[in-house]
């Protein structure tokens, strides 16, 4: 029980650092976005997110020194100001154009054929498997 436990918090961990959660998709280069497609939460997040802001037409307010500053365009049209901006379009800009919304029907099958695997061994592993010292 106390290897599962462990287990269980470093998969939680990886999968919160690598879901682009902790790490935004565009800085994970080479090696590190295999680690970012093949993990779960990504796709969770990625639903989660698209289908919370898609559309979302409320102001946020960028100030100036921002990472996203620049990339908003806020420099051009508010120059030495804050800048407001629609939800929608500082989510885009956040994940760097990376989440979209149409990524939803593939991210709820992806889940699906994961949680099939994972059920699935489950019931091999406890069917095939005996650790009893019979």
């Amino acid at each position: 029980q106390g290897t599962a436990t462990i287990l269980a918090s470093v998969f939680i961990g990886i999968n919160n650092f690598f879901s682009g959660l902790i790490v935004r998709p565009q800085q994970m280069t080479g090696l590190w976005q295999f680690t970012y497609w093949i993990n779960p939460g990504h796709f969770v997040y990625e639903g989660l997110c698209m289908s919370v802001f898609h559309n979302d037409t409320r102001k946020v307010i960028v100030s100036e020194g921002s990472d996203y500053y620049i990339p908003l365009g806020c420099d051009v049209t508010y120059a030495n100001s804050d800048c407001e901006v629609e939800v929608h379009t500082y989510v885009d800009t956040f994940f760097g154009g990376l989440f979209h919304r149409d990524n939803i029907p593939r991210d709820a099958i992806i889940l699906g054929c994961i949680l099939f695997a994972v059920r699935m061994s489950t019931f091999l592993a406890l069917k095939y498997f005996t650790y009893s010292g019979k």
